[in-house]
Protein backbone atom coordinates (compact mmCIF):
# COMPACT_ATOMS: atom_id res chain seq x y z
CA UNK A 1 0.00 0.00 0.00
CA UNK A 2 1.55 3.27 -0.53
CA UNK A 3 1.25 6.72 1.59
CA UNK A 4 0.94 9.37 0.26
CA UNK A 5 1.18 12.97 2.53
CA UNK A 6 0.58 16.02 1.94
CA UNK A 7 3.29 16.94 0.34
CA UNK A 8 3.40 13.82 -1.61
CA UNK A 9 0.24 15.72 -3.47
CA UNK A 10 1.79 19.04 -4.33
CA UNK A 11 2.42 18.69 -7.94
CA UNK A 12 1.07 15.21 -9.04
CA UNK A 13 -1.51 16.50 -10.98
CA UNK A 14 -1.69 19.95 -12.66
CA UNK A 15 -5.06 21.93 -11.98
CA UNK A 16 -6.79 21.55 -15.45
CA UNK A 17 -5.65 17.45 -15.08
CA UNK A 18 -7.44 17.06 -12.15
CA UNK A 19 -10.79 18.89 -13.23
CA UNK A 20 -10.80 16.66 -16.35
CA UNK A 21 -10.33 13.77 -14.00
CA UNK A 22 -13.75 14.97 -12.30
CA UNK A 23 -15.47 15.69 -15.62
CA UNK A 24 -14.82 12.18 -16.33
CA UNK A 25 -16.41 11.61 -12.39
CA UNK A 26 -19.50 13.36 -13.44
CA UNK A 27 -19.70 11.77 -16.89
CA UNK A 28 -19.57 8.07 -14.93
CA UNK A 29 -21.96 9.19 -12.46
CA UNK A 30 -24.50 10.32 -15.52
CA UNK A 31 -23.77 7.01 -17.38
CA UNK A 32 -23.93 4.63 -13.99
CA UNK A 33 -21.28 3.14 -13.81
CA UNK A 34 -20.62 4.62 -9.97
CA UNK A 35 -21.90 4.10 -7.13
CA UNK A 36 -22.34 6.99 -4.43
CA UNK A 37 -24.15 5.82 -1.34
CA UNK A 38 -25.50 8.86 0.72
CA UNK A 39 -22.55 10.19 2.99
CA UNK A 40 -23.00 9.97 7.16
CA UNK A 41 -22.48 12.96 9.35
CA UNK A 42 -22.02 12.78 13.01
CA UNK A 43 -22.19 16.25 14.48
CA UNK A 44 -21.18 17.68 18.02
CA UNK A 45 -20.88 20.89 20.02
CA UNK A 46 -16.89 21.26 18.00
CA UNK A 47 -16.95 19.73 15.01
CA UNK A 48 -18.61 17.16 11.84
CA UNK A 49 -17.22 13.97 11.03
CA UNK A 50 -18.08 12.75 7.74
CA UNK A 51 -17.93 9.21 6.34
CA UNK A 52 -17.76 9.19 2.13
CA UNK A 53 -17.85 5.56 0.89
CA UNK A 54 -17.56 5.15 -3.16
CA UNK A 55 -17.27 2.78 -6.24
CA UNK A 56 -16.03 2.86 -9.04
CA UNK A 57 -15.15 0.84 -12.62
CA UNK A 58 -11.61 -0.30 -11.14
CA UNK A 59 -11.50 0.98 -7.34
CA UNK A 60 -13.44 1.91 -3.88
CA UNK A 61 -12.77 3.96 -1.38
CA UNK A 62 -13.87 6.08 1.43
CA UNK A 63 -13.00 9.26 2.64
CA UNK A 64 -12.73 9.84 6.67
CA UNK A 65 -12.92 13.75 7.42
CA UNK A 66 -13.76 15.86 10.36
CA UNK A 67 -14.17 19.52 9.73
CA UNK A 68 -13.09 21.43 13.50
CA UNK A 69 -13.76 25.47 13.03
CA UNK A 70 -12.28 26.00 15.77
CA UNK A 71 -8.95 24.68 14.76
CA UNK A 72 -8.63 28.36 12.35
CA UNK A 73 -7.87 30.07 15.33
CA UNK A 74 -5.34 27.67 16.95
CA UNK A 75 -3.44 27.94 14.04
CA UNK A 76 -4.59 23.95 12.86
CA UNK A 77 -5.76 22.71 9.61
CA UNK A 78 -9.79 22.69 9.85
CA UNK A 79 -9.98 19.60 7.82
CA UNK A 80 -8.01 16.71 8.30
CA UNK A 81 -9.15 12.95 7.91
CA UNK A 82 -7.81 9.95 5.73
CA UNK A 83 -8.96 8.48 1.96
CA UNK A 84 -8.21 5.09 1.75
CA UNK A 85 -8.42 3.35 -1.74
CA UNK A 86 -8.67 -0.08 -2.47
CA UNK A 87 -8.77 -2.30 -5.39
CA UNK A 88 -12.18 -3.34 -6.65
CA UNK A 89 -11.72 -7.18 -7.62
CA UNK A 90 -9.59 -7.67 -5.28
CA UNK A 91 -10.18 -5.52 -1.89
CA UNK A 92 -6.68 -5.02 -0.88
CA UNK A 93 -5.73 -1.32 -0.20
CA UNK A 94 -4.16 0.59 -2.86
CA UNK A 95 -2.79 3.71 -1.27
CA UNK A 96 -3.97 5.97 1.97
CA UNK A 97 -3.95 9.51 1.17
CA UNK A 98 -4.01 12.91 3.28
CA UNK A 99 -8.13 13.31 3.22
CA UNK A 100 -7.25 17.50 4.06
CA UNK A 101 -4.68 17.69 0.85
CA UNK A 102 -7.09 15.75 -1.16
CA UNK A 103 -10.19 17.26 -0.75
CA UNK A 104 -7.70 20.59 -0.55
CA UNK A 105 -7.25 19.90 -4.36
CA UNK A 106 -10.57 18.06 -5.61
CA UNK A 107 -12.79 20.54 -3.84
CA UNK A 108 -10.82 23.27 -5.95
CA UNK A 109 -11.21 21.68 -9.12
CA UNK A 110 -14.96 21.16 -8.04
CA UNK A 111 -15.22 24.92 -7.96
CA UNK A 112 -13.64 25.02 -11.23
CA UNK A 113 -16.05 22.96 -12.88
CA UNK A 114 -18.30 25.96 -12.34
CA UNK A 115 -15.48 28.70 -13.02
CA UNK A 116 -15.31 26.81 -16.46
CA UNK A 117 -18.83 26.45 -17.43
CA UNK A 118 -20.12 29.39 -15.84
CA UNK A 119 -18.22 32.52 -16.44
CA UNK A 120 -17.03 34.08 -19.42
CA UNK A 121 -14.27 32.94 -21.31
CA UNK A 122 -12.14 36.16 -21.13
CA UNK A 123 -13.01 36.57 -17.26
CA UNK A 124 -9.86 38.02 -16.05
CA UNK A 125 -9.97 38.19 -12.30
CA UNK A 126 -11.33 36.04 -9.16
CA UNK A 127 -12.45 37.05 -5.73
CA UNK A 128 -11.96 35.02 -3.14
CA UNK A 129 -14.23 35.56 0.25
CA UNK A 130 -12.61 33.36 2.99
CA UNK A 131 -8.52 33.27 2.74
CA UNK A 132 -8.22 29.84 4.00
CA UNK A 133 -6.44 26.57 2.96
CA UNK A 134 -9.72 25.99 0.46
CA UNK A 135 -9.68 29.85 -0.49
CA UNK A 136 -6.20 29.60 -1.65
CA UNK A 137 -7.02 26.23 -3.61
CA UNK A 138 -9.91 27.71 -5.27
CA UNK A 139 -7.80 30.73 -6.85
CA UNK A 140 -5.55 28.51 -7.67
CA UNK A 141 -8.01 26.15 -9.70
CA UNK A 142 -9.80 29.15 -11.22
CA UNK A 143 -6.41 30.62 -12.68
CA UNK A 144 -6.34 27.52 -14.45
CA UNK A 145 -9.60 27.60 -15.76
CA UNK A 146 -9.65 31.42 -17.05
CA UNK A 147 -6.71 33.99 -18.15
CA UNK A 148 -6.62 35.70 -14.46
CA UNK A 149 -4.50 38.44 -13.95
CA UNK A 150 -5.52 39.51 -10.41
CA UNK A 151 -7.16 37.59 -7.73
CA UNK A 152 -8.75 39.65 -5.22
CA UNK A 153 -9.33 38.59 -1.62
CA UNK A 154 -10.98 39.27 1.86
CA UNK A 155 -9.42 37.67 5.02
CA UNK A 156 -9.62 37.40 8.41
CA UNK A 157 -6.36 38.86 9.66
CA UNK A 158 -3.18 39.62 7.95
CA UNK A 159 -1.59 36.25 9.12
CA UNK A 160 -4.27 34.39 7.26
CA UNK A 161 -3.62 36.89 4.10
CA UNK A 162 -0.01 36.05 4.27
CA UNK A 163 -0.58 32.39 4.70
CA UNK A 164 -2.95 32.77 1.82
CA UNK A 165 -0.92 34.71 -0.82
CA UNK A 166 1.84 32.13 -0.18
CA UNK A 167 -0.24 29.15 -0.56
CA UNK A 168 -1.29 30.70 -4.23
CA UNK A 169 2.10 32.20 -5.10
CA UNK A 170 3.99 28.65 -4.96
CA UNK A 171 1.74 27.34 -7.08
CA UNK A 172 0.68 30.69 -9.82
CA UNK A 173 4.18 32.69 -9.46
CA UNK A 174 3.76 35.97 -10.67
CA UNK A 175 -0.26 36.42 -10.13
CA UNK A 176 -1.50 39.90 -8.35
CA UNK A 177 -2.89 39.06 -5.25
CA UNK A 178 -4.87 42.57 -3.78
CA UNK A 179 -6.26 42.45 0.23
CA UNK A 180 -9.88 43.80 0.17
CA UNK A 181 -11.09 45.41 3.04
CA UNK A 182 -14.56 43.78 2.69
CA UNK A 183 -16.99 42.10 0.04
CA UNK A 184 -18.10 45.26 -0.84
CA UNK A 185 -14.37 46.57 -2.37
CA UNK A 186 -14.15 43.48 -3.81
CA UNK A 187 -17.33 42.88 -5.82
CA UNK A 188 -15.99 46.53 -7.06
CA UNK A 189 -13.47 44.88 -9.02
CA UNK A 190 -14.64 41.41 -10.26
CA UNK A 191 -17.35 39.60 -12.09
CA UNK A 192 -16.30 36.31 -10.66
CA UNK A 193 -16.52 35.96 -7.00
CA UNK A 194 -15.80 32.44 -4.82
CA UNK A 195 -17.12 31.80 -0.85
CA UNK A 196 -15.00 29.89 1.05
CA UNK A 197 -15.93 30.11 4.34
CA UNK A 198 -18.05 28.06 7.62
CA UNK A 199 -19.75 31.28 7.94
CA UNK A 200 -23.58 30.77 9.31
CA UNK A 201 -24.96 34.00 7.10
CA UNK A 202 -24.08 35.27 4.26
CA UNK A 203 -20.73 36.94 3.35
CA UNK A 204 -21.99 39.59 0.85
CA UNK A 205 -24.33 42.18 1.01
CA UNK A 206 -27.83 41.82 0.26
CA UNK A 207 -27.22 44.79 -2.26
CA UNK A 208 -28.79 43.75 -6.14
CA UNK A 209 -27.16 46.85 -7.79
CA UNK A 210 -23.14 44.93 -6.00
CA UNK A 211 -24.53 41.62 -7.86
CA UNK A 212 -26.03 41.77 -10.63
CA UNK A 213 -24.23 40.11 -13.75
CA UNK A 214 -21.93 38.54 -11.96
CA UNK A 215 -20.66 34.49 -11.14
CA UNK A 216 -20.65 32.95 -7.78
CA UNK A 217 -19.53 29.83 -6.38
CA UNK A 218 -20.01 28.63 -2.69
CA UNK A 219 -17.94 26.12 -1.71
CA UNK A 220 -17.60 26.90 2.13
CA UNK A 221 -21.42 26.15 3.62
CA UNK A 222 -22.31 22.12 4.32
CA UNK A 223 -24.90 22.49 7.25
CA UNK A 224 -28.09 23.39 6.88
CA UNK A 225 -27.72 26.53 9.02
CA UNK A 226 -24.99 27.79 6.72
CA UNK A 227 -25.94 30.06 4.13
CA UNK A 228 -22.63 31.90 2.18
CA UNK A 229 -24.68 33.67 -0.85
CA UNK A 230 -27.57 35.88 -0.09
CA UNK A 231 -31.51 35.68 -1.44
CA UNK A 232 -30.06 38.68 -3.69
CA UNK A 233 -27.85 36.38 -6.18
CA UNK A 234 -30.51 33.42 -6.22
CA UNK A 235 -32.97 35.81 -7.44
CA UNK A 236 -31.00 37.62 -9.73
CA UNK A 237 -29.92 33.81 -10.92
CA UNK A 238 -33.08 32.50 -11.10
CA UNK A 239 -31.19 29.48 -11.18
CA UNK A 240 -28.72 27.25 -9.24
CA UNK A 241 -25.96 24.36 -10.22
CA UNK A 242 -25.01 21.59 -7.90
CA UNK A 243 -22.41 18.99 -7.59
CA UNK A 244 -24.36 16.68 -5.66
CA UNK A 245 -28.15 15.81 -5.19
CA UNK A 246 -27.20 16.08 -1.43
CA UNK A 247 -27.06 19.53 -1.78
CA UNK A 248 -30.80 19.55 -2.00
CA UNK A 249 -31.12 18.20 1.44
CA UNK A 250 -27.84 19.32 3.18
CA UNK A 251 -27.13 22.93 2.62
CA UNK A 252 -29.19 26.41 3.62
CA UNK A 253 -27.36 28.01 0.41
CA UNK A 254 -30.22 25.27 -1.34
CA UNK A 255 -32.62 24.87 1.54
CA UNK A 256 -33.14 28.14 2.13
CA UNK A 257 -34.09 29.86 -1.43
CA UNK A 258 -36.40 26.66 -1.77
CA UNK A 259 -37.76 27.43 1.34
CA UNK A 260 -38.53 30.83 0.31
CA UNK A 261 -39.55 30.26 -3.38
CA UNK A 262 -36.93 32.25 -4.59
CA UNK A 263 -35.92 28.76 -6.36
CA UNK A 264 -37.85 26.17 -7.14
CA UNK A 265 -36.84 22.17 -7.53
CA UNK A 266 -36.62 22.69 -10.98
CA UNK A 267 -34.75 25.51 -10.86
CA UNK A 268 -31.87 23.66 -8.99
CA UNK A 269 -30.21 21.37 -11.48
CA UNK A 270 -27.07 18.78 -11.61
CA UNK A 271 -23.51 20.57 -12.96
CA UNK A 272 -23.37 17.41 -15.77
CA UNK A 273 -26.03 18.65 -17.25
CA UNK A 274 -23.52 21.74 -18.25
CA UNK A 275 -20.90 19.27 -18.69
CA UNK A 276 -23.05 17.18 -21.26
CA UNK A 277 -24.06 19.95 -22.83
CA UNK A 278 -27.70 19.26 -21.97
CA UNK A 279 -28.59 22.55 -20.44
CA UNK A 280 -27.65 25.51 -21.93
CA UNK A 281 -26.72 28.80 -20.18
CA UNK A 282 -25.86 32.75 -20.44
CA UNK A 283 -22.81 33.33 -18.65
CA UNK A 284 -23.35 36.99 -19.54
CA UNK A 285 -26.26 37.21 -16.82
CA UNK A 286 -25.85 36.46 -13.24
CA UNK A 287 -24.66 32.56 -12.48
CA UNK A 288 -24.94 31.01 -9.22
CA UNK A 289 -23.28 27.78 -8.34
CA UNK A 290 -22.86 25.36 -5.41
CA UNK A 291 -20.83 23.01 -4.35
CA UNK A 292 -20.74 19.86 -1.34
CA UNK A 293 -18.58 17.25 -2.61
CA UNK A 294 -19.23 13.65 -3.22
CA UNK A 295 -17.48 10.45 -2.13
CA UNK A 296 -16.95 10.00 -6.37
CA UNK A 297 -15.39 13.34 -6.36
CA UNK A 298 -12.36 11.84 -3.72
CA UNK A 299 -12.55 8.58 -5.23
CA UNK A 300 -11.56 9.51 -9.04
CA UNK A 301 -9.10 12.27 -7.13
CA UNK A 302 -7.52 9.64 -4.90
CA UNK A 303 -7.03 6.74 -8.27
CA UNK A 304 -5.65 9.45 -10.33
CA UNK A 305 -3.11 10.85 -7.91
CA UNK A 306 -2.48 7.19 -7.00
CA UNK A 307 -1.69 6.46 -10.31
CA UNK A 308 0.58 9.35 -10.80
CA UNK A 309 1.78 8.49 -7.33
CA UNK A 310 3.10 5.31 -8.74
CA UNK A 311 4.20 5.67 -11.94
CA UNK A 312 6.88 8.58 -10.31
CA UNK A 313 7.98 6.95 -7.59
CA UNK A 314 6.19 9.16 -4.88
CA UNK A 315 5.21 8.18 -1.38
CA UNK A 316 6.16 5.25 0.89
CA UNK A 317 5.40 1.95 0.38
CA UNK A 318 4.48 -0.02 3.39
CA UNK A 319 3.01 -3.30 4.30
CA UNK A 320 -0.01 -3.61 6.76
Amino acid sequence: MRVLTDLDLLGLLSPAALVAVLESAVRAHDAGRAVTPARTQLAWEDGTLLSMPALAEAVFGTKLVCVIPANAARGLPVTNGLMVLSDRHTGAPLALLNAAALTAQRTGAIGALGVKYMTPADTASVGIIGAGVQGAWQAIFACAMRPIREVLYVARSPASGARFEATVRAQVPGMRLTPCRDARALLARTTLVIAATTAASPVLPEEPELLAGKHFVSIGSFKPAMQELPDAVYKLAGELAIDAEAARQEVGDVLRPLAKGILTPESVYWIGDLISGRRPIDVNRTTAYKSVGMALYDLYAAQAFYEAATRRGVGQEISL
